[in-house]
């Protein structure tokens, strides 16, 4: 192995490493080998084990070795204040959980990295994101600017890349205030023309129209899943007049709470030696697998024994806290 750049600021931790041939032979391919370097990283840095490491770029090499960059951070140190026993106030529709875990979350001390941080902030975006995909309000959107500017293309029409997005607006609000479902291709087409030509634009435009349409039909077909989402995704940034960076930040209160937070329940678990017997952890994969119908042993094989295992500590850390709170 050998690092090729390495920057650590703050708990933050981002290097460049070569996976030489030998460790990947040696430690049995492309993933374990990149594992392994990380893992080799860290102490030769003095490092404790890293936390959150993603890797943001793999390049094989000519002669059979692994280049990537990834980037991590070290855990923090965390100091509890009380945590147990809290008096916590309450709203009357609200579970106790968040407004105790809160309370008891301001008293930690830790230098959190922002790595920490980002990371949140990234899984609140995904939760966003997945919000969005399931209004298809914005998937109508999207496909209608797609139309739209393709159309415009074609014609020759001089509008501007706002004027086109107004008019979408207009035609997703016309269709999604009825059952989108039943207009007819003729339907839509005639919304379409008419915003681009409010004086009607003749045959070529319907005709050119159509064929967008016909072309989006094909293209979403061809998207996957992931990609319609973004895409509606965009139009709901462009909807609420923000960009992804904006949301962020929106976003970056929250975050650094809930990672205080996770903080909490990880060290409180270790301070309280919570464990988990088999009959507990048989019981809950059970649960979770009735709750999904499917078969333990897949589910097991989706989540991973350690993984579960982790989160089921996490979640009697949780409840030691909460159950502990005299809430008001």
């Amino acid at each position: 192995m050998k690092i090729l750049a390495c920057s650590i600021r703050g708990g933050d931790v981002c290097a460049t490493i070569l996976a030489e041939k030998e460790d990947c032979m040696c430690l049995g391919g492309g993933h374990a080998a990149v594992e392994g370097c990380i893992h080799r990283f860290a102490g030769e840095k003095g490092l404790p084990s890293l936390a959150l490491a993603r890797v943001t770029r793999m390049q094989e090499t000519a002669d059979g070795g692994i280049e990537f960059d990834f980037d991590a951070a070290v855990p923090p140190r965390v100091k509890l204040g009380k945590y147990l026993g809290l008096e916590v106030y309450v709203p009357a529709d609200e579970s106790p959980d968040l407004p105790v875990l809160r309370a008891a979350a301001e008293t930690l001390e830790a230098d959190i990295p922002e790595t920490y941080i980002s990371r949140k902030i990234d899984g609140l975006v995904r939760q966003r994101l997945e919000d969005v995909a399931q209004r298809p309000g914005f998937n109508t959107l999207s496909d209608m600017v797609a139309v739209l500017r393709a159309s415009s293309a074609e014609l020759g029409l001089s509008y501007d890349d706002n004027a086109l997005w107004d008019m979408a607006v207009a035609v997703s609000d016309e269709l999604n205030a009825g059952n989108m479902r039943a207009r007819s291709a003729h339907e839509i087409t005639e919304l379409l023309a008419s915003a681009l030509y409010p004086g009607g634009g003749g045959d070529r435009a319907f005709a050119v129209i159509e064929r967008a349409l016909e072309d989006r039909a094909a293209q979403k077909r061809a998207e996957s899943m992931e990609t319609i989402a973004e895409e509606s995704f965009a139009s709901y940034l462009r909807m609420a007049g923000k960009s992804m960076a904006e949301l962020r930040g929106e976003f970056r209160p929250l975050a650094e709470e809930l990672v205080r937070i996770d903080l909490l329940i990880d060290e409180v678990a270790v301070r309280e030696n919570i464990t988990l017997s088999d009959d507990e952890f048989d019981a809950a994969l059970e649960t979770i697998a009735s709750m999904y119908e499917l078969p333990p042993a897949e589910v097991l094989g989706m989540i991973g024994a350690a993984t579960l295992r982790a989160q089921l500590i996490r979640d009697k850390a949780r409840a030691m806290i909460v159950d502990s709170a005299d809430t008001f």
